[in-house]
């Protein structure tokens, strides 16, 4: 028996003292459903918690004794799926603000950092995490395998093969694989045989598979997805998706972050239909900084659930007991109780779930929205910097796009249409003007030119296309994180300014930028893979206010534009997206290179 359980049972049959007990509390009881008698208190030794209830006979003259004064004691909150690098920020920063809203564990595999640079890339910010009070689970990131299989596009040659993506199955800290689409196994013709072994790997070891599925409406592919392996998905965003994917054994993760907010639409088949809601639990998934800090995390997801008819404890049970059970570590989290680490949230109101103390492995990290004592960056290895593979200056020339013969001084052209709330981009053929037999943006209607650079393979290649939604009026917005690819994603109102915000974005090894004419507005520089900034708190998130102020001044009007920018190149969310090669067309079980020019 360890040391740190016998140290535990000793404290709990009052051989030993506790190191710390929490009294006049009210204890939520995640397993249950129930909160304690007001007399039971909760012993604390270490890292873990010993004992629950009537905790007198555990304190002596050193135990420190901590007045919760009545607050309720929530379980720590646990994000069953999301992204640090979504997020923009480096592993310490990212619990920092993980820790003022209450999670203290998530769930990641940190692909996008792994498309860049392999799986050392999610070695590294894994171990960064582990350095903090918040607890990784991981799960194997097989997006940067998948990437670009399905589409005919190349991987980045930095991607793990599937042999490194089997042996980090073995890691300690894995408890499953990341976010597996259909694609890439349901049809004959594109079935990927190592990613199937992969999957069967991960069940035989008694680990767990989430999946990664939007707009899934066919019975016949719906059924085929869940007998491959698939245990979980988030990317559900209505009722008829929610009720059926329910009924066929997957866990249904609904998301409320700053990209996708869909308990709302998904949340009425536990409160209105009456599911049960232990097939549930919510999740972020992605979520920008201005969003973590200021409105919230899986806190804010619990808040919005309960003003759409949920109650506040199963609220508190699908961020907690619920995912910790899916990934089989309830022996260690999701609930207040002896042996669990000692993670506890401190609530005032179990419906608005204001925070007042964070507590991690029996510290408390957090008093009134501030932490107790920062947490210090590591120093970064060179390899995660450089990595923006371009070799020569762009000009607005590579930007210009050209009419077809005869196409007189007007066009139609498929355009790219995105929308607050939704990772969908659904199509619209607008008629734009055309001088000197180039192709104009309309920023007066709302219509930006938006290209992506390959900056991964070092082929520079640039796709172009039209976009609505953005409404930059002048200048140009950009970024080097996007799903799938990292590579450059820019959206403009002028040929110059799309050239020279692409090269000061080179310029500063990758980042968000605002330039309007030939001028940086703002900038947050992300060095780290191209993906993270290696900025302290306080300076990352001035940066992300200011440039969304920069944006907001350039007349973008989207709520959390950050994200659309970076999805708007998802290439297995329907339907029109942005490329290398262009304009891209995307549905369930279809992937094409779509025409730019509608005859």
């Amino acid at each position: 028996m360890g040391l740190e359980r016998e140290a535990l049972i000793d404290v709990a049959m009052g051989y030993e003292p506790a190191e710390k007990v929490i009294k006049n509390c009210k204890i939520v009881n995640s397993h249950t459903g129930t909160i304690h008698s007001p007399t039971d208190n909760v012993a604390i030794k270490g890292e873990r918690i010993a004992a629950v209830g009537d905790m007198d006979y555990t304190i002596d003259d050193d135990t420190e004794v901590i007045d919760a004064d009545g607050r309720y004691l929530v379980p720590g909150l646990i994000d069953p799926h999301c992204h640090q690098w979504h997020t923009y920020a480096n592993s310490t920063v990212f619990a920092a603000c993980r820790l003022l809203h209450g999670s203290t564990t998530i769930v990641d595999g940190f692909y996008g950092h792994a498309i860049v640079n392999g799986l050392r890339a999610s070695r590294f910010f894994l171990d960064e995490l582990l350095r903090t009070p918040v607890k990784p689970i991981f799960v194997v990131p097989t997006m940067c395998y998948t990437q670009n299989r399905g589409i005919g596009f190349p991987a980045s040659p930095n991607a793990p093969s599937i042999d490194q993506l089997m042996d980090s199955l073995t890691w300690p800290e894995t408890k499953g694989i990341e976010e597996i689409s259909p694609e890439l196994m349901l049809y004959r013709n594109q079935r990927d045989a190592d990613l199937l072994n992969l999957m069967e790997e991960c069940l035989k070891q008694g680990k767990v598979i989430q999946g990664h599925s939007a707009g899934m409406t066919d019975d016949k592919i719906t059924n085929a997805w869940v007998a491959s392996g698939i245990m979980h998905n988030h990317e559900i965003v209505n009722a008829a998706e929610t009720r059926r994917q329910a009924e066929l054994g997957i866990w249904i993760v609904i998301r409320e972050g700053s990209a996708c907010k869909d308990i709302e639409a998904c949340l009425p088949v536990i409160t209105k239909e009456g599911y049960d809601a232990r097939a549930f639990q919510l999740c972020t998934d992605v979520i920008t900084p201005d969003w973590m800090l200021e409105r919230g995390q899986m806190d804010n997801a619990i808040r919005v659930a309960v003003k759409n008819g949920l109650d506040p404890m199963t609220a508190i049970q699908m961020s907690t007991i619920q995912p910790a059970e899916f990934y089989r570590v309830n022996h260690d989290m999701g609930m207040i109780a002896p042996g669990r680490y000692a993670d506890i949230v401190f609530v005032e109101n179990l419906e608005e779930f204001e925070i007042s103390q964070v507590m991690a492995n029996g510290k408390i990290w957090v008093k009134d929205g501030e932490l107790v004592e920062p947490l210090i960056n590591p120093d970064y290895p060179d390899w995660l910097y450089g990595t923006m593979n371009i070799d020569r200056v762009l000009a607005p020339e590579d930007f210009q796009i050209r009419a077809p013969k005869g196409a007189g001084d007007r066009v139609k052209v498929q355009v790219i249409n995105t929308r607050d709330g939704s990772l969908e981009t659904p199509g619209s053929v607008e008629t734009l003007k055309v001088v000197d037999g180039l192709v104009q943006a309309d920023p007066a209607n709302g219509i930006n030119k938006i290209c992506m650079i390959d900056r991964i393979m070092g082929t520079g290649e640039i796709g172009l296309a039209f976009v609505k939604g953005f409404g930059i009026q002048e200048g140009c917005i950009g970024t080097t994180a996007n799903v799938f690819n990292q590579n450059i994603v820019l959206v403009g109102a002028s040929d110059e300014d799309m050239a020279a915000a692409a090269n000061e974005t080179i310029k500063m090894d990758g980042g968000f930028i605002a330039l309007r004419n030939g001028e940086i507005m703002a900038s947050l520089p992300t060095p780290l893979n191209g993906l993270a900034s290696d900025l302290p708190f306080k300076e990352l998130f001035d940066a992300q206010f200011k440039l969304i102020a920069a944006w907001r001044d350039m007349g973008c009007e989207l709520e959390t534009p950050q994200m659309n920018l970076e999805f708007v190149s998802l290439v297995t969310i329907p339907y029109y997206r942005i490329s290398t090669k262009g304009l891209a067309y995307m549905t369930q079980d279809r992937f094409e290179l779509a025409e730019l020019f509608v005859q």
